[in-house]
């Protein structure tokens, strides 16, 4: 009999990954994925992964097909580089040494190798939309999971794996509205209800393919980078890297709309698009971005959504993880990271051997503790990554796109700040570990644990 039974809401890559958690470090807890689509699709755009990550998915046991995949092979270091490229004759103004191993990858090639590691496909159940949930009154009780096909399941805990449009996210900020209501504090209700649904970043992405001849990415030709490169302009940017062993260059143009972060965005979150409506945002750009861009059969808009930061991750026995929870702009790469990150943490404090289904609140209170002030830090480091990358600072606020374009009134100490300050907002990549952070949650939760009255929770 299982010690507990876990409801995940959502199939996508932080979803998976917990699921894979489970079955290694809680092999006695019965868990369900609960799927909206009718197929587990691998389409996508481009991955990184940064060592904090890669720890993760190397203790999954998913680095020796992980290496497989990756866009750079079985060589993680990838150099950074900075240019200055909304102008005719671009240049180089800043440069990361490889010193750090930062892997990248196709979604689709990701998710493949995580739906593989899930032993029993059974598990997975299609056409299963969260509609509602409702948390018991008796903590012996279980939680009821409704679906927009009539069904329903029974659950110990409910984790939301289920994306930036989470339905549980919303769910859980109205029940929490509500309850901050009834006890007078209606500031704080208001903000909970602006927390269900996702905001716009102000910035949309184009995402394109570019496949590469292998044989001749010895030549000098802008499809052949094999490092990652940031084309820097004012309000838009484009990032360029390779995948898919390097056969493929993943390209995100980035266009940004000044005024227009923290409104709803109007209209599809992801559509098609003609390359002349790309190529229309970088005209007058150097020609290695000209180039590459061109390359591109086929693109797609994403509209940039976030989710505000939250006030917690939890309610009761229910819990957010990955972009549920925090979903951010991609600009420092770390977002589906962070919900591996997310993922792995829960599931080995689920898996402790003194956890049961009575101390499963206990184990959501630390993680929310743990995870929570960690993954809001990183998506506010991202976003002002994001405007660096665009020249949106305010030492440049006065500087025109056309001013920009015109390569006089931007200067090589000013481009030099501007890579500077990105480094630096990268510097939580450094000296920290999730490992490290796993052991301290540890030491919470029995912490915690061995303040209950429950010979159970003698440690």
């Amino acid at each position: 009999m299982p010690k507990s039974t876990i409801a995940i809401a959502g199939a996508g890559l932080g979803g998976l990954v917990f699921a894979l958690a489970l079955q290694k470090y809680a092999p006695d807890v019965d868990f369900q994925l609960y799927e909206a689509a009718g197929e587990l699709t691998t389409a996508g755009a481009g991955i990184s992964i940064q060592p904090r990550t890669w720890y993760v998915l190397r203790e999954l046991g998913l680095e020796e097909a992980l290496l497989k995949v990756a866009g750079n092979g079985e060589r993680p270091n990838l150099a950074l580089l900075h240019r200055k490229s909304d102008q005719r004759v671009g240049f180089t103004f800043g440069e990361t040494d490889p010193t750090e191993s930062n892997f990248t990858f196709h979604r689709g090639d990701l998710q493949k190798v995580f739906i593989d590691g899930i032993l029993k496909p059974e598990r997975v159940h299609l056409h299963k939309r969260v509609e509602s949930y409702t948390q018991p009154t008796e903590s012996s009780e279980q939680i009821t999971v409704h679906f927009q096909d009539g069904t329903a399941a029974k659950c110990d805990l409910l984790v939301g794996a289920d994306g930036i449009k989470s339905r549980v996210r919303g769910i859980m900020c109205k029940h929490l509205a509500d309850s901050a209501e009834a006890v007078g504090r209606g500031d704080d209700a208001t903000f909970l209800r602006s927390c269900a649904d996702a905001i716009f970043s102000g910035t949309v992405a184009y995402r394109g393919l570019v496949k590469r001849d292998l044989d001749a990415l010895a030549e000098p030709h802008p499809v052949n980078v094999d490092h990652i490169v940031l084309y820097c302009g004012k309000n838009r940017h484009l990032v360029a890297y390779p995948i898919t062993q390097g056969r493929v260059l993943n390209l995100a143009a980035i266009v940004m709309y000044p005024g227009q972060e923290g409104t709803i965005y109007e209209g599809p979150w992801t559509a098609d698009v003609s390359k002349e409506e790309v190529l229309q945002n970088y005209i007058g750009w150097e020609p290695e971005v000209e180039h590459a861009m061109k390359a591109v059969s086929s693109w797609s808009k994403w509209a940039i959504n976030v989710v505000k930061p939250l006030p917690t991750f939890v309610d009761g026995r229910v819990a957010l993880v990955a972009d549920a929870a925090h979903g951010m702009t991609p600009y420092q790469g770390a977002g589906a990271g962070q919900g591996f990150e997310d993922a792995w943490m829960l599931a080995r404090l689920l898996g402790d051997s003194d956890v049961d289904q009575t101390a499963i609140s206990t184990v959501l209170k630390v993680y929310d503790l743990m995870r929570r002030p960690i993954t809001q830090d990183i998506a506010e480091r991202s976003w002002r990554s994001g405007q660096l990358h665009s020249l949106h600072t305010p030492e440049l606020e006065a500087i025109t796109p056309d001013m920009s374009a015109s390569g006089k009134f931007v200067t090589r100490s000013q481009l030099q700040m501007v890579a500077e300050a990105s480094d630096r907002l990268m510097d939580w990549r450094k000296g920290t570990t999730i490992a490290d952070d796993l052991q301290m949650a540890l030491e919470k939760l029995r912490a915690e644990l061995a303040t209950r009255p429950s010979s159970l929770s003698a440690l």
